[in-house]
């Protein structure tokens, strides 16, 4: 199963909150409280976020997080890199991989393809965009024409 991990997934609820505080700053306590996150979970996922530059942390009795950037700015391929690393479905898909039979495999070169589609779609997809359900589905249609899809044919 393809899945990206719990702390990718709580990252992208945080920054949703961070996304409704506009230019409010807010506290690990208050993500808490908002999120329904462990404080553990999300001192965690602000480094994260905070180390890629996602989110501004200010320290001190003011102190708090905001987001670096607007909503429409920010990539869900920042995200998951964020959390994930690059993105690779494969060991042969990978910048330095180490697979041992890539020198015979013919399918090696191929997943480089689907990677960088992979990559492509989630540097289209915005923060403003996942929390927009309308624009999800004009994504959908965007990216995968209905001609696409199979099509059935009646047997006469």
């Amino acid at each position: 199963m393809l899945r990206i991990s719990k702390l990718t997934d709580y990252g992208v609820v945080v920054l949703s909150q961070l996304a409704d505080a506009g230019s409010v700053k807010l506290s690990t306590d208050d993500l808490v409280s908002q999120t329904g996150l462990a404080l553990p979970t999300v001192r965690k996922v602000m480094k994260a976020l905070a180390d890629s530059g996602l989110v501004i942390a200010q320290r001190g009795a003011h102190g708090g997080y905001r987001l670096a950037r607007a909503p429409a700015q920010i990539r869900m391929l920042d995200v998951v890199q964020a959390f994930e690393g690059p993105v690779a479905l494969t060991e042969c898909a990978a910048e330095e991989h180490q697979c041992e039979i890539t020198a015979s495999c013919s399918l090696a070169s191929n997943w480089g393809g689907i990677n960088q589609l992979l990559t492509q779609v989630l540097a289209r997809v915005t923060l403003q965009d996942i929390r927009n359900p309308q624009r999800q589905e004009q994504l959908i249609r965007d990216t995968v024409p209905l001609t696409s899809f199979i099509e059935l044919v009646n047997v006469v």
